[in-house]
């Protein structure tokens, strides 16, 4: 958030700019916008921590920060890129509100080429046909800064429940 604030200023500064004012050194902008997102992201992993920990859940991180746990093992074939997947999900906020769920219905997409948050393609490449899988998603893997502008604020962490039920070419 605070990366936010610090890219707003900077556009007041440049905005309020006439003759006889000097805009600050882009060099130093942007070592204070870097600084503040490094700083969001620390405090946003030491919540995914704290949140994993009070549930009590055995997540593997990857080096994306994506944390997954296969609490249902399944005993399909692997999912691969260029595949297309059928899957059922729920998305949720860590504080447990559902933002999205599709249990009836299930969605379908193509892993790597769709546009569905990254983190979702990372971790359906994770997964097995029939697999069932816990994954928290830091916001830079989910919807980011912007949120979604419905359900999901902007840079959430989510917690995706996802059942991977069918594999096609």
């Amino acid at each position: 958030m605070r990366s936010l604030y610090v890219f707003a200023i900077g556009c007041l500064l440049w905005s309020c700019r006439g003759p006889g004012r000097e805009l600050p050194d882009s060099g130093v902008l942007q070592e204070e916008l870097i600084e503040a997102n490094r700083n969001r992201h620390q405090g946003e992993k030491a919540a995914i921590d704290a949140f994993v920990k009070e549930k009590g859940w055995p997540v593997t991180e990857t080096g994306s920060g994506l944390r997954y746990w296969i609490y249902e093992p399944g005993n399909g074939p692997a999912a691969r890129m260029e595949q297309r997947v059928l899957l059922t999900y729920s998305i949720s906020l860590t504080d447990g509100t559902v933002c999205y769920r599709n249990d009836g219905t299930p969605g379908a997409f193509v892993i790597g080429r769709d546009q569905v948050e990254s983190g979702l393609h990372e971790l359906l490449l994770l997964m097995h046909l029939g697999d069932r899988a816990r994954a928290i998603m830091p916001s830079h893997l989910a919807f980011g800064l912007t949120g979604d502008s419905a359900k999901i604020p902007p840079n959430a962490t989510l917690v995706y429940d996802v059942h991977l039920i069918g594999l096609e070419e």
